[in-house]
C-alpha cells in the first residue's frame, strides 16, 4: 500500500502520540491536531487521505466532526477510523451511520490499525475511481449530446485527455473524436468545395458584366471624343444603381474621419482613372486586346496581397497565376507582329494602366474593415465622389456632350455600361467579402473571357484560333488559383493507443 496522509484527532495528548508514532511506524505520513475545530479547518484543504477521530472530545465531539463532513465536498471527505475507549454498540453505530467507515478501540493492536488503515485507503481509492469514471462518462454523454445537437468543433467538446489514457473509456473517447473529426472535417472540405464552386459562379458573372464594357465603350461610346464626359455620365448613373441599392441592402455607412477621407480619395481616383482611359483608348484599341490585357490584374493583386500579408502565398496559387498570365501571352502574341500590327506601342502601355489602376482598387476594397463600413456602401461613396471629381473635370476642360430628351444609341449604351458596370461592382464587393481579394483578383481572367465573346459577338472582331488555347489555359490558372480547404483547419485525429 502506498504511503498516505494521515490525519490524527484526539484531546489527550498521551493517545494522540501513541497514534502518531504507531501510523509513522507503518510508513505513513501523519499531522495531528487536538480539537473537533481544528481538525474541520484542517479539512477544508485537500491532502488528508484518512482520518483516525477520537470520539469524546471537549467542544465539538467527533460525532460533531462527522457530522460536519456530511456537508464536505466528495473530494474533501476522506475515510474516518473512529477510536474511542466507548464499547458501546449503539454509540459505534451511531458513529458508522454519520459517516464513519470503521472502529478501533483505543487499546488497538497495531496489526489490526494497519489493516483497518489500509482497507479503509483502499476503499477509499476504489471509490474515487469509481466518481473519476462517472465523471469521465457525464464529460462523454455531453460531448456525444453536444455533437448531435449542433455542428461544432470536435475539439470544442474538450476530451482529448480522456483520449489519451487507457482503459474502456480512453477507447471509447479516442472512438468518439475519430468518427465525429472525420464527419466535421469532410463537412468542412464540402463547405469550402461548395464555397468555391460559388466563388466560380460569382466570378463568370463578373467576368461576364466586366467585359461587357470594352466592348459598349467601342461600339457607341468612344465615338464622342469626349472620355471624361462620358465617364461623367457613366460614373453618374452608378452612383444611382450603388446607391439605391445599398439603401435598399442596408448597408453600414463610413464614419466620417480623416482616415476615411483619405481612403476615398484614394479609391475614387482608382475607379474614374481606369473608366477615363477606358474611353480614351477605346477608339485606337481592339475590344479583344482591352478584354485580355485586363486580365494582368490578377497578377499584380497576387503580388500585392502577398507583398503587404493580406492573403497567404502558395506554389499551387502562383502556378495559377502563371497559367493565366500565359493565356493572356498567347492571346497578345498576334499584336506583336510590328510590321502587320495595327496598334501603336503607346496605346498598349496606356491599356496597361488599367488593369493596374483594377488591382489597386480590388486591394483597397478588401482593407474597408479599416474604416468599419460595408463594402457595398464603400462602393456607392466612391462612385460619388468620383462623379463630382468627373463634373469638376468636365466642366473646367472639355464640356459636356449633349443628351438627347428621347433615349437614342448613346443615351442607352450609357445606362447599358453604367448598369453593367454597378452589377459588377456590387458582385465584386460580395466576392470580396465572401473569397477575398486575391480570388476576387481573378475577375480579370473573366473579364477577359467575357470581353473577348462580347468583341466577337457585338463588335464581329475576329479570334485567331490560339485564342482557344488561351482560354483553356486561363480557366486552368482560376482553377488553381481558387481557395481550397484551408488545412490548418481541418484538424487531426487522435492517435491510437
Amino acid at each position: 500500500m502506498a504511503s498516505a496522509r494521515v490525519l490524527v484527532v484526539d484531546d489527550d495528548s498521551l493517545a494522540r502520540r501513541k497514534l502518531v508514532l504507531a501510523v509513522n511506524s507503518l510508513g505513513h505520513t501523519v499531522e495531528d491536531v487536538d480539537s473537533g475545530d481544528a481538525a474541520l479547518d484542517r479539512l477544508r484543504n485537500p491532502g488528508v487521505d484518512i482520518v483516525l477521530l477520537d470520539i469524546e472530545m471537549p467542544g465539538k465531539s467527533g460525532y460533531d466532526v462527522l457530522s460536519a463532513l456530511g456537508s464536505f465536498p466528495e473530494d474533501r471527505r476522506p475515510p474516518v477510523i473512529v477510536i474511542s475507549s466507548l464499547d458501546d454498540p449503539e454509540e459505534i453505530a451511531r458513529a458508522i451511520e454519520l459517516g464513519a467507515v470503521d472502529f478501533l478501540p483505543k487499546a488497538f493492536n497495531a496489526v489490526i490499525l494497519r489493516a483497518r488503515i489500509n482497507a479503509s485507503l483502499r476503499e477509499a481509492r476504489r471509490q474515487e475511481d469509481d466518481r473519476r469514471t462517472l465523471q469521465q462518462i457525464r464529460r462523454l454523454t455531453a460531448a456525444a449530446e453536444a455533437l448531435d445537437a449542433d455542428e461544432r468543433n470536435p475539439r470544442d467538446l474538450a476530451i482529448d485527455d480522456l483520449a489519451e489514457g487507457e482503459g474502456a473509456i480512453a477507447v471509447l473517447s479516442r472512438v468518439l473524436l475519430n468518427k465525429s473529426i472525420m464527419v466535421y472535417n469532410r463537412r468542412l472540405s464540402h463547405a469550402y468545395q461548395i464555397r468555391t464552386l460559388n466563388g466560380i459562379l460569382l466570378l463568370l458573372f463578373i467576368g461576364a458584366c466586366f467585359g461587357l464594357k470594352p466592348a459598349i465603350a467601342k461600339l457607341s461610346l468612344a465615338e464622342v471624343q469626349n472620355p471624361i464626359s462620358v465617364a461623367f455620365y457613366t460614373m453618374g448613373l452608378s452612383t444611382v444603381f450603388t446607391t439605391l441599392y445599398a439603401v435598399w441592402s442596408k448597408a453600414r455607412a463610413p464614419r466620417v474621419s480623416r482616415r476615411s477621407a483619405r481612403f476615398f480619395a484614394l479609391l475614387a481616383f482608382l475607379t474614374f482613372l481606369p473608366q477615363v482611359l477606358l474611353f480614351w483608348v477605346a477608339e485606337s484599341v481592339p475590344g479583344v486586346m482591352i478584354a485580355i490585357l485586363v486580365s494582368l490584374e490578377s497578377f499584380l493583386v497576387f503580388f500585392i496581397a502577398a507583398g503587404i500579408g493580406l492573403e497567404r502565398l502558395s506554389v499551387r496559387r502562383f502556378m495559377g497565376l502563371l497559367l493565366g498570365v500565359a493565356g493572356v501571352g498567347v492571346l497578345l502574341l498576334p499584336f506583336f507582329d510590328i510590321a502587320n500590327s495595327t496598334v501603336q506601342i503607346h496605346w498598349l502601355f496606356i491599356t496597361m494602366l488599367i488593369p493596374a489602376c483594377f488591382a489597386s482598387e480590388t486591394i483597397m476594397m478588401s482593407m474597408s474593415k479599416a474604416i468599419d463600413a460595408d463594402l457595398i456602401a464603400v462602393v456607392a461613396v466612391t462612385f460619388g465622389l468620383s462623379t463630382s471629381v468627373l463634373f469638376v473635370a468636365s466642366a473646367l476642360n472639355s464640356g459636356f456632350v449633349p443628351l438627347h430628351a428621347v433615349p437614342g444609341k448613346f443615351e442607352l449604351s450609357l445606362i447599358a455600361f453604367s448598369l453593367a458596370d454597378s452589377v459588377a461592382m456590387i458582385a465584386l464587393a460580395k466576392l470580396i467579402d465572401y473569397a477575398g481579394p486575391v480570388f476576387s483578383g481573378q475577375k480579370a481572367y473573366t473579364v477577359s473571357i467575357g470581353g473577348v465573346l462580347w468583341s466577337v459577338l457585338l463588335l464581329n472582331e475576329v479570334v485567331s484560333l490560339t485564342s482557344f488555347t488561351a482560354l483553356v489555359l486561363i480557366l486552368l490558372g482560376l482553377y488553381f488559383v481558387a481557395k481550397r480547404a484551408d488545412a490548418a483547419k481541418l484538424i487531426a485525429r487522435p492517435a491510437q493507443a
